[in-house]
């Protein structure tokens, strides 16, 4: 027989054949709990490292490709102890909506059928993933659609502490529903098996440069320009440190990211790959690094900077309440308003994490992050989670 991978695309069976696959794969008896979960994220393994200790503790978990399938779970009642949806990201809920009243109609029938799913006694988690969707078109709307959604959930997970007040007058969540469980590193999650200097010979980085790496999707709210303003300005003024800039990720439609791939394509000083990076070569470009950056004008959490960090590389990053608390302090260096960064300050701050990623061994950046292991929040997150939802 061939194999089939469950979970990866929508079939005719969906959601049916994943949930019943993750309640056999953890056995019936006693019979687990059921955790179903969208949207499904497969190229960021951020998901497969929250959940990893769940199975093990009798909790079944299941990929809700189409996140409106999420209705389904209730009928499993026969064979699991309980029923919960987890939302993640919400944005597929609004969607391309033509107006803000349509924004308005779609979110009020997704919170209906929320309430239709507790009513047959399924539970609600949903993540903060972030203040409101990237590429929100009607921000009014996704915002009450957070609050309605934080209203109905049983838990509310957040990354930090400091997330709550960094929402402030954005979300209002009871302070009983609150699940802090830090974003996990990626260590072990990515292929990692070549070394700095074949990374360098790969990309045609000589081993003497500084190269500072932008690796992730491309939006605008990601502070490109004043990104690149102050790396150029950093060549300009220093011609003795060979400096490199690398930017590796899909770009969105926005016309100012598309200046930026431009201005990239055009500087000798930067190498860019202006596509979705496979896990397989992710290592390439991380590895031939010496700092990363996450120098973003908008952000609650950043993926991002939990990726450079499992790969030994100090991070320049926004400054912010919900970053100092989730990054160790000895290994990140903090933009205030990058937006309002001048490209002299910008430059500034470039030859600082430069200077600190010269100091700086990976070993002391690996210790750095031991209490983020995936292993390590994983086992905390079902903990909390359970004592929430009374698994």
């Amino acid at each position: 027989m061939l194999v089939h991978l469950n979970g990866f695309r929508r079939e005719a069976t969906s959601p049916v054949q994943e949930i019943h696959q993750a309640i056999r794969a953890v056995g019936t008896d006693p019979s687990p709990h059921l955790l179903g979960y969208t949207a499904v994220a497969r190229v960021n393994p951020f998901q497969a490292l929250l959940y990893r200790s769940f199975p093990q503790k009798g909790v079944a978990v299941a990929p809700i490709l189409n996140g409106f399938d999420f209705a389904a779970l209730p009928q499993f009642h026969r064979l699991s102890a309980s029923q919960t949806v987890h939302f993640h990201w919400i944005n597929w809920v609004i969607g391309e909506a033509k107006d803000a009243a349509q924004a308005g109609i779609k979110a009020r029938g997704f919170l209906g059928r929320v309430d239709q799913f507790r009513e047959r006694g399924g539970k609600v988690v949903w993540t903060a993933h972030n203040v409101y969707p990237h590429d929100a078109r009607f921000i009014d709307e996704e915002l009450t659609l957070q609050q309605g959604l934080a209203d109905r959930a049983d838990a509310v997970h957040v990354m930090a502490d400091a997330t709550v007040s960094a929402m402030d007058g954005l979300l209002d969540v009871e302070p009983g529903k609150l699940v802090v469980a830090p974003h996990p590193s990626y260590v072990g999650a990515y292929e990692d098996f070549v070394s700095r200097a074949e990374a360098r010979a790969a990309l045609g980085i000589d081993g003497d440069e500084i190269v500072f790496v932008l690796f992730g999707a491309l939006k605008a709210y990601k502070g490109l320009h004043v990104l690149l303003d102050g790396f150029q300005e950093l060549c300009r003024r220093d011609r003795s440190t060979p400096y490199r800039l690398i930017v590796a990720g899909h770009p969105d439609e926005d016309p100012d990211v598309r200046r930026f791939v431009a201005r990239c394509a055009a500087d000798p000083q930067v190498l860019i790959e202006p596509h979705r990076i496979p896990g397989t070569k992710a290592q390439y470009y991380l590895r031939a690094a010496d700092a990363g950056l996450v120098t973003y004008t908008r952000s609650l959490n950043s993926g991002a900077a939990l990726l450079y960090l499992s790969f030994d590389l100090p991070v320049l990053a926004t400054d912010t309440p919900v970053f100092r608390e989730a990054l160790p302090g000895s290994f990140v260096e903090y933009v205030e308003k990058p937006g309002e960064t001048s490209p002299g300050e910008m430059a500034d701050h470039l030859e600082g994490m430069g200077r600190l990623a010269l100091r700086t061994t990976p070993e002391e950046v690996q210790n750095s992050i031991t209490a983020l292991r995936s292993d390590v929040v994983s086992t905390g997150f079902h903990r909390d989670l359970g004592r929430v939802l009374g698994w």
